[in-house]
């Protein structure tokens, strides 16, 4: 029988005294996240969903992007929690640039009709590694030994990237899944012993090398998954010509400072173009 994902409230206590904000932000109300942004303009909207990336703080994300948007333009930043939510309210739309997961972006771009305009570097690079890890050696397929694991990421993300990594489905679909509010809370929660195992960037290691060395020399990968890119700025096919200076806007985004901190709020530092290999990639199945 498939264990039910959870949230440990004890874990998210534990880790907001020591690195992150109470993650009491996530229960914000469905209304607030799912109500259409007014219509100021055609194409003058940022649709985001990150399958990817735990936001733990919805409405201050909203608020603090349409401050800095609305100085510019009639702008707009419409945040969804909710992959079904997002999917359905974009569907009809023609107007508006999309960020959303690469792996996001690999399901729904067919049907959908979109294509990718930019895409979002973390560390300064657009490729991003996914990595199993847990303290100490143990066996990646043993399900004793990863259960519970520790993630950042939705749970359909979690465990598709879990297949690409271990060869017993069963473990795959079987091993419970502590949502965290950050990757490096996922190692966190590993090493202080409130998770078995974590799935996080492989770049977290190197935060968590800062912030704590002893808990990273205690912290071992059992499992790499393939490389992907980072989140996708895409916009719909038919968007012609596409909003050109609400474009310039988000690519200036990291050369200021206020910028820079609202995309640090999704997990990026900064953007790059995709050359063709990158698309190919992007859509290849």
């Amino acid at each position: 029988m498939k264990k039910v994902t959870k949230t440990s409230s004890n874990l998210l206590h534990f880790l907001a005294g020591l690195f992150v904000r109470p993650a009491a932000a996530l229960c914000l109300t469905v209304f607030f996240l799912i109500t259409p942004a007014s219509s100021s303009g055609a194409g003058d909207v940022i649709f985001f969903y990150s399958s990817e990336t735990n936001v733990n703080n919805f409405k201050s994300l909203k608020m603090k992007f349409d401050q800095y948007l609305s100085e510019l333009g009639s702008y707009e930043f419409q945040p969804f929690n909710d992959r079904m939510v997002f999917e359905q309210y974009i569907k009809d739309k023609r107007n508006g640039f999309l960020l959303l997961s690469s792996w996001h972006y690999n399901h729904i771009y067919r049907e959908y009709g979109l294509k990718p305009v930019l895409v979002g570097t973390k560390g300064g690079k657009k490729y991003q590694k996914m990595i199993l890890a847990t303290k100490g050696e143990s066996g990646k397929d043993d399900l004793l030994a990863i259960d519970p694991l520790a993630s950042a990421s939705s749970v359909a993300y979690t465990r598709s990237v879990l297949r690409g990594m271990l060869r017993q489905k069963e473990t795959t679909d079987s091993v419970s899944i502590l949502t965290v509010p950050k990757d490096i809370d996922a190692l966190v929660s590993v090493g202080f012993g409130m998770s078995k195992s974590a799935l996080a960037a492989e770049s977290t290691l190197d935060q968590l090398k800062t912030i704590n060395p002893a808990l990273y020399k205690e912290v071992k990968v059992m499992a790499e998954g393939r490389e992907s890119l980072s989140l996708v700025l895409a916009a719909p096919k038919n968007w012609e010509p596409l909003n050109a200076a609400m474009l310039k806007i988000i690519k200036e985004m990291p050369l200021g400072s206020r910028g820079k901190e609202l995309i640090e709020m999704i997990g990026l530092d900064g953007w790059k173009e995709l050359d063709p290999a990158d698309v190919q990639k992007l859509e290849s199945k």
